[in-house]
């Protein structure tokens, strides 16, 4: 097996995930394969070591990596810098005239300083000596001041209980090495393009039970999600995403063959409301971090757990429309409002965080609201119990046990979250606007904290307004704002 072992001589990692929402933890593989090229490139470029790092890339399986389960983030304040890439001209290059510009470096600080990652390979004899050369020209890991010594360890065997491992249910998307990785970071390089991170890989953490069976809701998890990311900046206002949701709709049911199938239109044969789970449009908000925002980046289609290959065959036929797969990885979907459109792109692999369906469909035993639920009724005298009651109803709803815990909000728990209702003597500041007709207009709204008994596994949509982006909640983590 080759491994390779970084020790963070500072004790600090200073990495953040490619839309800076968040710190890197634990240091994914392709940061560490980046690193080498830039040793590769800044020794040379040998083509020994090009060989080595070729044979890398090509490893056929993703690694195990050995790194603390236990970290905290620490604050970092802004600092002002000069950005890489001046547009201004001559004058840019002299540093007083350089414009400056806040950046912000996170940092992890794990428990244990040392991470392991292990290829189930063994290097050649022929690319040892280079990839060590390699190894010993890394200096930093992620930001510069990261620094660290990375060496190859031999026969080294990983502590199970700070293990990360590959598996499609794990709650770590990690970006990965594919075949060409290094041929695709030169061409970016040359051409003075930013390097992308097509390909990702899902991870369990070492207190992650994946193969556990646990409860889950009658939504389906990550590959039942079909997300698509805001590419113009343009995205609508989070409290109007009703309107978006029934623009999504509609345009979903125009792509379908016709009759609309039930899974699409929520309505079975004779135009009444469906009684079975269908596809539920959700918002994928700038959420829970420690500086979000509450934007709205992108949305996503989600599909029930459980639909026969017919439903499930029509629900992707009038997905791959809207997405227009026909035209290529590059094409837009469009949704038109009255005064905009709005242009989306089909994400499979998104790069932020936020739009990561494995951050909605985590497991875990505490939730909160990202967008608050619309309540099934009114609560008779506004008792916070019978409000409590429903919320418990609405668990059992799509599949889920009852909270042990139950805290009803104006506020959401998540830093970010959009709030229930404007606050009190404002009335000019915007509230949730609803289209015409809307069943859910006038319904009471509640930001929720959950608690349950035994871990669930989500995605967690409850309420009235589950199947229109209302009622999304989110695990409650360090990194999550409670």
């Amino acid at each position: 097996m080759l491994t390779l072992e970084i020790e963070l001589l500072t004790h600090v990692y200073r990495a953040t995930l490619p839309d800076g929402s968040a710190p890197e933890w634990p240091p994914h593989p392709d940061r560490l394969f980046s690193a080498l090229a830039q040793a590769w490139g800044d020794g040379g470029e040998r083509e020994d070591e090009r060989e080595a790092l070729e044979w890398l890339e090509a490893i056929e399986g993703p690694p195990l990596i050995e790194a603390s389960s236990e970290w905290f983030v620490r604050d970092s304040a802004a600092v002002y810098v000069p950005p890489n890439d001046a547009r201004n001209g001559e004058l840019a290059l002299i540093p007083e005239k350089r414009p400056r510009q806040p950046r912000s470096f996170a940092a992890c600080v794990p428990a244990h300083p040392t991470v392991r990652i292990q290829w189930p390979a063994s290097s050649p004899v022929a690319h040892e000596a280079a990839l060590q050369r390699l190894a010993h020209r890394v200096a930093s890991l992620g930001h510069s001041s990261s620094l660290i010594r990375l060496a190859i360890v031999a026969d080294a065997t990983l502590a199970p209980e700070r293990s990360w491992r590959p598996h499609e249910r794990g709650a770590h998307s990690l970006r990965s090495l594919y075949r060409g990785r290094l041929a695709d970071l030169v061409s970016w390089y040359r051409a003075g393009r930013r390097p992308r991170s097509p390909s990702t890989i899902r991870y369990a953490g070492p207190e992650e039970e994946p193969d556990r069976t646990t409860p889950s809701s009658v939504f389906g998890g990550p590959r039942d999600w079909f997300i698509f990311e805001d590419v113009d900046g343009n995205a609508p206002d989070v409290l109007g995403f009703a309107h978006v949701a029934r623009r999504l709709r509609h345009a979903l049911m125009s792509l379908a063959f016709q009759p609309p199938p039930e899974v699409i239109s929520g309505h079975s044969a004779d135009g009444s409301p469906s009684q079975r789970p269908h596809i539920a449009v959700v918002p994928l908000l700038d959420v829970g971090w420690d500086h979000s925002r509450g934007g709205l980046l992108g949305v996503a289609v989600v599909l029930p757990s459980e639909l026969t290959s017919t439903e499930r065959e029509a629900a992707l036929n009038a997905l791959a429309g809207f997405a227009g797969i026909e035209k290529g990885p590059q094409a837009l979907a469009m949704l038109n409002f009255a005064r905009f459109r709005w242009h989306l792109r089909r994400a499979a692999l998104p790069e932020r965080a936020s739009l990561d369906a494995g951050r909605w469909c985590a497991t875990s035993t505490t939730w909160a609201t990202a967008t608050p639920v619309v309540l099934d009724r009114f609560a008779d005298h506004d008792d916070p119990l019978d409000e409590a009651s429903l919320i418990a109803e609405s668990c059992r709803n799509i599949g889920l046990p009852e909270p042990v815990c139950i805290e009803l909000h104006k506020y959401s728990t998540l830093r970010g979250a959009p709030e229930a209702y404007p606050g009190r003597g404002a009335a000019s500041r915007p509230s949730w606007v609803f289209p015409a007709g809307s069943r859910l207009a006038h319904r009471p709204r509640r930001h929720v904290y959950l608690e349950f008994a035994e871990p669930v596994t989500g995605p967690v949509i409850l309420g009235a307004g589950r199947y229109q982006g209302f009622g999304l909640c989110l695990p409650v983590t360090r990194s999550s704002g409670r």
